[in-house]
């Protein structure tokens, strides 16, 4: 029987969408292989979000050109829809699929029976966005909206849960944009008969309405008091550059409220430091803005242009290295803002789902080591010795 292996690069969509390819090539007769060495064919499911993307997809295409086993290889993803010409002039003999539906066993019908290697399972509810923030390449490559049927999203997560899947997390390229309401979806999901938990895996602060949060606060049992909204500047200046619609104040507002009424919830972001024209003054704005708001944690990205968007014609731009300074700041708030966070919830206990490795992961995102691996959704205590 012939082998496929898969690289997946990026975010939780492209892992859902990986378990889709995979259950292509199953239903064609393959089995996965464990290495890309034993495949007969390679896949490569890309994302293109940040140069850095492009660099490590590119790197362990070159790596796999040189297997003395000779696969055949398939580049598909976001790189490959954005960079075509280019990478058929680098990489001539790699096939490149842009359309990814080409690759699923039904297309029509996106749908994924089994999570292998995760305990908790990734639904993608949701594709496309049409936001263009100046910075972002994403709307150029997934530009056509689509949402899961709400019934089709019901069945699914019945079948996860069946199949031992105690969380559901809930993704998408924008996950607010859920036609018919993401508010009213989890409404819907929360009344399934079975025991499990969901989990939004991020959500503009735009698209989170007081019925949401009402929803989080009355069901601490179904939904994860974890919400993570990307903020990306704390200067409004930078904000207005990014095409980003609201404001610090708008921003503060919004989790002041969320906090207010969920107080023992995580609520996680991301910051882009470098954007072009940030002077110091910009930056430094941000730095107060998080130091003062109560995030649990937050992911850093330095700015790197991708060709097409508007903030890549920008001026002003920002020098390798005071980025990377700029970076740095901002992981040692980071790491502070980790450390309070712990603190305030050590000695608790929260409900957790294994996690892997021994590890299990709270519902406000708390990972705890565990002796054993447990099943369900079961109860630890947080120490000071776990992790944001």
């Amino acid at each position: 029987m012939k082998k496929y292996y898969i690289y997946t690069f990026g975010c939780k969509v492209n892992q859902y969408e990986t378990r889709l390819i995979s259950e292509k090539f199953k239903k064609d007769n393959f089995e996965p292989a464990q290495n890309p060495e034993e495949a007969d064919i390679v896949i490569f499911n890309s994302c293109t979000v940040t140069a850095e993307a492009d660099k490590e997809c590119e790197y362990y295409l070159r790596k796999t050109l040189k297997l003395g086993s000779r696969p055949e290889i398939i580049l598909t993803g976001c790189m490959a829809k954005n960079k075509t010409p280019r990478l058929r002039d680098s990489f001539p003999e790699v096939k490149i699929v842009e359309n990814k539906d080409e690759l699923y066993a039904a297309p029509e019908k996106q749908s994924v029976k089994t999570f292998e290697g995760r305990s908790r399972a990734f639904l993608k509810i949701q594709d496309g966005c049409d936001s263009f923030c100046s910075y972002c390449i994403v709307p150029f490559v997934r530009n056509r909206l689509w949402s899961k049927p709400e019934s089709e999203v019901l069945s699914e997560i019945e079948n996860f849960v069946k199949s031992g899947y105690p969380e559901i997390v809930l993704t998408g390229i924008h996950v607010g944009k859920y036609g018919g309401g993401i508010t009213k979806l989890i409404k819907k999901i929360i009344e399934i008969p079975l025991e499990f938990r969901v989990r939004v895996s991020s959500i503009e602060l735009n698209e989170i309405d007081g019925g949401l949060i009402s929803l989080m606060k009355d069901n601490p049992e179904k939904i994860c008091r974890h919400l993570h909204i990307p903020l990306q500047s704390g200067s409004d200046e930078i904000l207005a550059k990014m095409n980003r619609r609201y404001t610090t104040g708008d921003f503060a507002r919004k989790t002041d409220k969320i906090l207010t009424e969920l107080p023992d919830s995580a609520v996680t972001t991301d910051i882009i430091t470098g954007f072009p024209g940030e002077t110091e003054k910009h930056h430094g704005e941000t730095c107060d803005f998080v130091k003062r708001t109560s995030f649990s944690r937050f992911h850093i990205f330095r700015y790197s242009d991708r060709s097409g968007t508007k903030a890549s014609q920008f001026p002003d731009k920002v020098k390798t290295e005071e980025i990377k300074k700029r970076s740095d700041d901002l992981f040692r708030i980071d790491k502070t803002k980790r450390k309070t966070f712990l603190s305030r919830h050590a000695g608790t206990k929260r409900k957790a789902v294994y996690a892997g490795k021994n590890k299990a992961l709270t519902d406000n995102y708390i990972t705890v080591r565990i002796p054993e691996k447990q099943s369900g959704i079961f109860e630890v205590k947080i120490t000071e010795n776990c992790e944001v």
